[in-house]
């Protein structure tokens, strides 16, 4: 095994702590800002592939296009409010990363493993990257709005196996399965497991997967002592 490619949120980052979701979500809207919260979460999810995708380019610029869809204008001033609460939002799960999580990483690359990261995500949520304590370990970040592919399209698999340097049979994804993820990295040629620290319900949808229950398990897996 040459390389292993990691899924980001909810594989080695969490939104979540003891079930509860520790990052705020913004959509809680009511007519001071001109959608009814119904509006803005019907909106936002007929928007989903062309965020993951980087048709819009930012967050201002999906909040715009769905106020105008609606034949309204959200005021500036309101777009960099809600773009700032978002960011910060976004920036809570890289602030407290599992030991667990790093010490899986740390053994991997003592083995002189490749690690690659495939992220379906927009430019907002992973601005926080750079900088926490997760980065330092990867060769290669494949971020899906800064490709135009989004998982489980073959194309951002591929795009990681490249820039990696590696061919599908030598590699392993682990991700917990959103977006069809297992499925488009098995399609592809890669082995797939389930992390499922962090999410452990599965039923039958991911029954086809190995399960992953603790960090440790991949390095078993592997081989790695």
């Amino acid at each position: 095994m040459k390389a292993v490619m990691f899924d980001l949120f909810e594989t080695l980052i969490t939104e979540f702590a003891d079930g509860v979701r520790k990052v705020p979500r913004i959509n809680d809207f009511d007519e001071q800002w001109g959608l009814t919260k119904q509006e803005y979460d019907e909106e936002w999810r007929a928007r989903q592939d062309r965020r993951m995708n980087g048709t819009f380019a930012d967050y201002p610029s999906v909040l715009r296009d769905m106020w105008h869809s609606k034949g309204k204008i959200l005021d500036e001033a309101c777009i960099q409010t809600l773009y700032d609460s978002r960011l910060y939002a976004k920036s809570i799960p890289f602030q407290s990363i599992s030991p667990h999580v790093i010490y899986m990483l740390k053994r991997l690359k003592s083995r002189g493993i490749r690690i690659g990261l495939i992220s379906n995500c927009t430019e907002e949520e992973i601005r926080a990257w750079e900088r926490c304590d997760l980065a330092p370990y990867f060769d290669e970040a494949v971020f899906s709005f800064e490709t135009g592919y989004a998982k489980p399209d073959p194309q951002i698999y591929a795009l990681a196996c490249d820039r990696l340097q590696v061919q599908p049979d030598e590699a392993v994804f682990v991700g917990d399965g959103g977006s069809r993820e297992l499925e488009g990295a098995t399609a592809y040629g890669i082995r797939a497991y389930r992390a499922a620290w962090f999410t452990l319900k599965s039923g039958d949808r991911f029954k086809d997967f190995e399960q992953l229950i603790q960090p440790q398990d991949l390095l078993d897996r592997l081989g790695i002592d």
